[in-house]
C-alpha cells in the first residue's frame, strides 16, 4: 500500500487493523500501528473539525460556566480589581458575591513590568538594591587592601600560627 496521505487515526484505516488481527498478520498490524499518530488528541473520539476554542466555548455554554478568572491584572489598562472593600462593607457573603460577579486576578503584578521582573530575577542582590534605589549613598565604603598586602598579612599570620 503506497500513499502520500498521512494516517492520523484508526478511522482512516477502516477495517484493515481488525483484519490484520483476525488473519494473524502481526507484521502488517505492527506497521499500521506504527503509522498512527502518538498524540492522544489525534484519536478518533476527539472531533478534529472543531478547534480547541470552539470546543471550549461549546462546553462553557453547555455547562453554563462563567468566564475564567484572570491570571494577572492588566495594569497597563488600569484594570486592577480589589474586592477587599466589599468584604469590609458586606462581610464574607458580599465578598463572595462580588468575587463571582467580578473576579480578582489570581496574581497581582508588582511595581515592575513582567519583562523587567524576569531580568531582575537573574540579578545579584547589589544590582537589585541599586535598581530599587535602596543603596545608601552615605554608607561608608570598605576599601580592601591591595592584593600584595593581603598576601603579606596572610604569611605573617601563618608564621604566628606555626
Amino acid at each position: 500500500m503506497r500513499t502520500s496521505q498521512l494516517i492520523i487515526n484508526e478511522n482512516q484505516l477502516g477495517t484493515r487493523l481488525n483484519q490484520a488481527i483476525v488473519d494473524h498478520r502481526r507484521g502488517e498490524f505492527g506497521l499500521l500501528l506504527a503509522m498512527l499518530s502518538n498524540d492522544a488528541r489525534d484519536m478518533a473520539q476527539f472531533n478534529l473539525e472543531q478547534t480547541p476554542s470552539d470546543l471550549e466555548a461549546k462546553l462553557k455554554r453547555q455547562f453554563e460556566l462563567p468566564d475564567a478568572q484572570p491570571l494577572t491584572s492588566a495594569l497597563h489598562l488600569g484594570e486592577d480589581r480589589d474586592n477587599s472593600e466589599q468584604f469590609h462593607q458586606a462581610g464574607l457573603c458580599g465578598f463572595h458575591l462580588q468575587q463571582y460577579l467580578n473576579p480578582e486576578p489570581l496574581v497581582h503584578r508588582g511595581r515592575d513590568p513582567l519583562a523587567m521582573q524576569e531580568v531582575l530575577a537573574n540579578c545579584d542582590p547589589v544590582t537589585l538594591a541599586r535598581f530599587h534605589n535602596e543603596l545608601d549613598a552615605d554608607a561608608p565604603v570598605m576599601e580592601l587592601p591591595h592584593f600584595t598586602e593581603q598576601i603579606v598579612r596572610q604569611r605573617a599570620l601563618g608564621d604566628i600560627l606555626a
